[in-house]
């Protein structure tokens, strides 16, 4: 029987999920294009799935991958009460959190091995923590969510699931999505054509289309412009260097170009741009 069932959301989806029941309880389900990493925080948990069976006790952790499975949750001495932490860990959530970088021991051909596996100590106090905002949600913002988000996944590069965990997200950035940021993160703001950076990627024009609208859910046109304006609206802003030495280094060819297509964007030609928010400042 379910005591207290708590969700947090993002964007629609569930995230962060803590549950109390009371043992025993038996639940069937499925995780469909997702992982999930469980957490026991009391009780006791037998987990079926085909890769067989998983013991929990309280502050063991496990990742679960897409398929079906039975949990069959059990009391302890002290209580009949069980309570346990479910993050719920969607591949495009994922594509969108590492979308202007790629995780760097994605990069690498051999991953060490941590030199001391602390993670048990560190999980349990990053559930400590992650149990504040089931008290109050709304405390939990986008930008803190995807922050508690990569938090776990570097404990989780230093835990006994260390080779589970870069499995998983290597899964997610396979080699033609990987190859592809790799190439658009080291160019994005050199002056080069959307047919030149497909060239660099070794595809068609059209396999680079279809293949980046996949990675980064919009066009290369739209997705590159983006990004090299608002490097240019930080710029001038944050430095005191000549427009045209800014519209170079965001990769525009001529101060003509960047001040058209900036002030689509921002509605005013870059230098006033730059009084404006110097302005703003200064009250």
């Amino acid at each position: 029987m379910f005591i207290d069932n708590k969700v947090i959301e993002f964007n629609g989806m569930p995230l962060f999920q803590r549950v109390r029941l009371k043992a025993p309880f038996t639940i069937e389900g499925e995780i469909l294009d997702f992982a999930c990493f469980f957490y026991m925080v009391e009780g006791r948990m037998l987990s079926y799935d085909s890769r067989g069976e998983h013991t929990l006790n309280e502050k063991d952790a496990v990742i679960k991958n897409c398929n079906n499975y039975v949990q069959k949750y059990l009391a302890s001495e002290e209580s009949e009460e069980v309570e346990a932490i479910a993050i719920y860990l969607y591949p495009k959530l994922f594509q969108m959190i590492y979308k202007d970088e790629v995780p760097s021991f994605l990069t690498q051909n051999e991953v060490p091995i941590p030199k001391k596996l602390i993670s048990n100590k560190l999980i349990e106090q990053y559930m400590m923590n992650l149990s504040i905002y089931f008290e109050d949600p709304d405390t939990l913002d986008e930008e803190l969510g995807i922050l508690k988000l990569k938090e776990l996944m570097m404990i989780l590069l230093k835990s006994e699931n260390h080779a589970n965990i870069r499995q998983y997200l290597s899964e997610i950035f396979a080699p033609v999505n990987l190859q592809l940021r790799q190439t658009i993160e080291n160019n994005i703001f050199s002056p080069l054509t959307i047919e030149e950076l497909a060239y660099l990627c070794n595809m068609s024009l059209s396999t680079f289309k279809r293949e980046f609208k996949k990675a980064y859910h919009q066009t290369p046109a739209r997705y590159i412009k983006h990004r090299r304006l608002s490097r240019a609206a930080q710029m001038l802003t944050s430095t005191d260097q000549q427009i045209g030495e800014i519209a170079f280094i965001c990769g525009y060819h001529d101060v003509t170009t960047f001040s058209s297509v900036f002030n689509q964007k921002y509605g005013v030609s870059p230098s006033s741009y730059r009084l404006n928010q110097i302005g703003k400042a200064s009250h």
